[in-house]
């Protein structure tokens, strides 16, 4: 974890806009670049397991998405989503902390491989 940040200079957002015109694919392979070394390099290792996650979010809504424009329109859900609950830690920290954990669910046990079910 010692090792330099790589920096990048992103090019100017025409360059960018040219380039997602041009070829997609690297536009996308650019951001997958710069994507994984905010997350190589973030502090903590819970924080790139977080980002982790958050990052494999992203691409499965992406992947559900039948085109760009709905795919655009999930990630801006999620992002509103985000920051409401933001909002509500900011300005009601007490009725944060007060509300009722997710309930666990029930584990279901399956029996092992070529035993039959009882």
């Amino acid at each position: 974890m010692n090792e330099p940040r790589i920096r990048r200079t992103l090019p100017a957002f025409e360059v960018l806009a040219e380039l997602g015109r041009r070829d997609p694919d690297a536009l996308q392979a650019l951001g997958r670049l710069l994507t994984d070394d905010v997350i190589k390099h973030a502090p903590r290792p819970a924080s790139r397991r977080r980002l982790e996650g958050l990052k494999f979010r992203i691409e499965m809504e992406r992947r559900r998405a039948p085109d760009a424009l709905s795919a655009c329109v999930r990630l801006s859900q999620l992002m509103h989503q985000s920051l409401s609950e933001l909002h509500t830690v900011l300005n009601e920290p007490d009725g944060f902390r007060r509300q009722a954990p997710r309930s666990a669910g029930t584990v279901l046990g399956f029996p092992p491989a070529g035993q039959e079910p009882v």
